[in-house]
């Protein structure tokens, strides 16, 4: 008898670990499965050689020689996709619009599988539809947000000139003037500097945290029970209990009517009162943590390698400087001039492309079994759309691997319209933050390339390798901001 129950539970586990390394039918091509870990253990190492999961999935696709590179993380089917025509394609079509159901994302978002960004389905529809709605009922995209954004250049400019003998790290005051703009539409508000400075170093910490925490804690849950710090447990708790006290007393200042004016907050309690049922205290929270964690970063990283740029390359700072000057003076920058200043516009798409802020796309869950390049994907596999590789592409772009924004000015001097260009994605998961990141990044580049002659801080020329996390950044930097006279 005993022998029979070892036997059967011998053969148990052999048909386990045969199943687990076994590829379903026309999968993709990719590094072999090993029992219980699959490829994690590749990717790690790549990962750790290259600096970026990013780079590490584009070096297996080409070793395998690949647009779609199959994986598996722990127990997780996950298919990267590369080139153009694939990525269009999970952007576009509707199999492509589920997300995960993953540990990491449900931690995330307060343990719940609530807001807009992690989840699919009627919430999700229901939910972005009315977020992105009333965000604009309120002001967000229009004439008010621009005033939003130039009162905040001149607290930039404020900053500076009460800093002006020292060097200054950009990061210091841009991701702070993105957060409030937010929060004022979400909330009717701006965040309190102490709490503010402490959230923002949360994330910072967070994004760099993410390929870890995200691959160990999708992959195996329990780790966090023995490597809370290491796994990126207890960072993701704290970050998600400041930003839950920050909101939740925002929440109870809007019960109590102590926020004047509108704004997205009692736009969604208004909701509440009439007992839709999605519409909850929980799920407001947790649409607030999207807004908060999708604007904080990306719109101030990309001013911020703007800014870097123009240490590194002077005679493109002096042709910014040059048509700003020739074009609007000392006018107040705003969006209307985009249509003028063509090649200040030309070198902010190039600065989007040469440092694509998300170069791994939000992951999307397959909603039934679909095909990309006769490769079968299974049903809820997790997919990565690949941009970073396709605004390097070579076919696509002329020495892609140089900076160079006269690639997006025609024979004529006019802007080209930017082809091969996804820095807000597409579709309907498009970033729907896009109108503030344009406006933003536009006005704050004007604004300081105008007042400001931007010099190599404390003599060190800085890197122009980015970190690559969740989302890319700069390296930490000084700059002098000398007045113009």
């Amino acid at each position: 008898m005993i022998v029979t129950v070892i036997a059967l539970f011998v053969l148990t586990v052999i048909g386990y670990l045969i199943n687990f390394v076994t590829k379903p039918r026309y999968f993709p091509p990719g590094p072999p499965w090993l029992p219980f870990v699959g490829s994690s253990t590749i990717i790690q190492k790549l990962t750790s050689q290259h600096g970026s999961q990013w780079k590490a999935y584009s070096q297996l696709a080409k070793e395998y020689s690949t647009n779609v590179l199959g994986l598996k993380l722990g127990s997780e089917l996950v298919v990267v996709v590369f080139g153009e025509k694939n990525v269009r394609h999970v952007f576009t079509e509707r199999e492509f619009e589920g997300r995960p159901n993953s540990f990491f994302l449900r931690l995330r978002c307060f343990g719940k599988r609530m807001g807009i960004t992690s989840v699919d389905g009627p919430l999700w529809q229901e939910h972005r539809q009315f977020t992105v709605k009333h965000l604009k009922n309120v002001g967000f995209g229009k004439t008010a947000m621009e005033m939003e954004i130039q009162k905040e250049l001149l607290n930039i400019y404020d900053y500076l000139d009460r800093h002006r003998s020292e060097t200054i790290n950009p990061k210091d005051i841009l991701a702070k003037s993105v957060m409030n703009i937010l929060w004022k539409y979400t909330a009717g508000e701006r965040i309190k500097e102490e709490r503010l400075n402490c959230l923002l170093d949360l994330l910072n910490e967070r994004s760099k945290a993410f390929s870890m925490a995200g691959g160990w804690l999708n992959q195996w849950p329990w780790i966090r029970f023995i490597l809370p710090d290491l796994s990126g447990y207890t960072l993701i708790k704290k970050m998600n209990q400041q930003i839950s006290d920050i909101i939740e007393e925002t929440i109870v200042k809007h019960k109590n009517k102590e926020i004047e004016g509108s704004d997205f907050i009692y736009s969604f309690m208004e909701e509440m009162n009439k007992n839709n049922e999605t519409f909850t205290e929980e799920q407001l929270k947790i649409v607030c943590l999207d807004i908060l964690i999708a604007g904080s970063q990306t719109t101030s990283n990309v001013v911020e390698f703007a800014l870097l740029l123009l240490l590194r390359y002077k005679d493109v700072q002096q042709k910014l400087y040059d048509e700003i000057e020739k074009t609007i003076g000392s006018n107040v920058p705003s969006w209307t001039d985009t249509n003028r200043l063509i090649y200040t516009m030309a070198f902010i798409f190039e600065v989007q492309r040469y440092y694509t802020i998300v170069p791994l796309v939000g992951p999307r869950r397959v909603l039934q079994e679909t095909i990309i390049e006769d490769y079968t994907i299974p049903k809820n596999s997790t997919v990565l759309p690949c941009v970073g590789d396709v605004h390097f592409d070579p076919l696509l772009w002329d020495e892609p691997e140089l900076f160079k924004p006269e690639r997006f000015i025609d024979t004529d001097g006019k802007l080209k319209n930017p082809e091969h260009f996804y820095p807000f994605g597409m579709g309907r998961r498009r970033c729907p933050g896009d109108a503030l990141a344009k406006s933003f990044i536009f006005i704050v580049v004007v604004g300081l390339v105008q007042k400001y002659r931007l010099e190599i801080g404390n003599g060190v020329l800085p890197s122009m390798e980015p970190v690559i996390g969740l989302i890319s950044a700069a390296r930490p930097f000084t700059a002098s901001f000398i007045p113009r006279a």
